[in-house]
């Protein structure tokens, strides 16, 4: 009966100690350690309390060994989900497996008889990216006397710069938001008020596509726009409430940004503005000029006598009307044209097969 005692309690103790041990090894396996250092290890941890234990017994050290083996192995099994959570039971199939791939299915079949691993811990979260904070780069190339490079603010979708407009002796530096979809750029009537513009009915109207529907603008002219030290003169503004945001007055709209090509660094967050060689100014122009013509068709002529009636505060320093007809179109120069007054100027057309009605326009103008 002893014997028998003593064989089932190593047994159970042999078998409990090879389990961990092959875990153990699984777990040196998988995170590339050292064989002989994992090996080590595993067998100091698992063998050695036991067999201390063992020999501090005066009487049935052979039992006390195998029970003490059963019980400090199942306690380290108990114990890896703690520490290594989720990867017991894998890491047990690949101790198992060592040495043979035709012991792996048996492997699995060990591990799958295996009551679940308990959810006692979860891994380690990764360590949080520090945020290195690029340098700002060099410019490609000098700006050239054309130039200019504003800072601009946002996320790539919605950008601001900061420009400074001026109205007789008060200049302010305001935050625009850049929209190329905006005709006009924008300011609230508060601020207007501010700088002794007060809209009015005579004012010329247009209609604003905002994001709360359409609605009836007036424009008013300011005398000078800056960006940076590139001025533009008499810019037409549309009075719109709507469009200013928390950190923004209004919108810079196509009648200031269309006088320049734009070019975003967003390695260095710039708007790069280059002024073009060739830029009409009609859209700021437009709303302050009634332009017309009258047509007289003679047997081998036709002449148009063109006008352009100026309602602004300032002179039109040049203009051209468009005659269209059909598919061909042609200019007649007029101007300048003092603020208030009407300029006029006659042209003969070229040979064309009349039409019954011509389209007259602004085709460029500028103050």
């Amino acid at each position: 009966m002893k014997t028998l005692v003593r064989v089932l309690a190593v047994g159970i103790g042999l078998l409990c100690a090879v389990v961990v041990l092959a875990t153990l090894a699984g777990l040196g396996i998988h995170r590339e350690a050292a064989p002989l250092a994992a090996a080590a290890t595993a067998v100091g941890l698992v063998l050695v309390p036991p067999v201390v234990i063992g020999m501090l017994s005066r009487e049935y050290k052979v039992e006390v060994l195998g029970l003490a083996a059963a019980l400090w192995s199942a306690g380290i099994f108990l114990a890896l989900p703690v520490y290594f959570p989720g990867e017991r039971a894998r890491a047990l199939v690949t101790g198992l497996s060592l040495g043979s791939e035709d012991v792996a299915p048996y492997a699995q079949a060990v591990a799958g008889v295996m009551p679940d691993e308990p959810t006692l811990a979860e891994p380690e979260a990764p360590v949080a990216e520090t945020l290195v904070v690029q340098s700002v780069p060099e410019p490609k190339e000098p700006l050239r006397d054309h130039q200019i490079a504003l800072p601009y603010e946002g996320d790539g979708r919605r950008l601001s710069v900061e420009i400074a407009i001026e109205q007789g002796t008060d200049t302010r530096e305001l935050q625009f938001l850049l929209d190329t979809g905006a005709t006009y750029t924008t300011l609230p009537t508060s601020l207007l008020s501010e700088l002794g513009i007060e809209p009015s009915k005579d004012d010329p109207t247009i209609t604003l596509h905002t994001a709360n529907g359409e609605r009836e603008a007036r424009i008013v002219l300011l005398d000078r726009v800056w960006l940076g030290d590139l001025p533009m003169d008499g810019v037409a503004v549309a009075t719109c409430d709507e469009c200013a945001g928390e950190d923004t007055v209004g919108l810079l709209g196509l009648n200031v940004t269309g006088g320049f090509n734009l070019t975003i660094d967003a390695d260095r967050r710039e708007v790069v503005f280059s002024r073009r060689n060739d830029y009409s100014r009609h859209l700021d122009v437009k709303p302050f000029v009634d332009v017309g013509a009258t047509i007289t068709r003679l047997p081998t002529q036709v002449s148009v006598e063109a006008r352009l009636e100026n309602r602004a505060n300032r002179a039109v320093q040049a203009a051209q009307a468009s005659i269209h007809c059909r598919d061909e179109t042609w200019l007649v120069d007029l101007g300048p044209v003092p603020a208030g007054e009407t300029g006029t100027a006659s042209r003969r057309l070229p040979e064309h097969e009349p039409c019954e009605r011509y389209q007259v326009g602004l085709h460029s103008a500028g103050w």
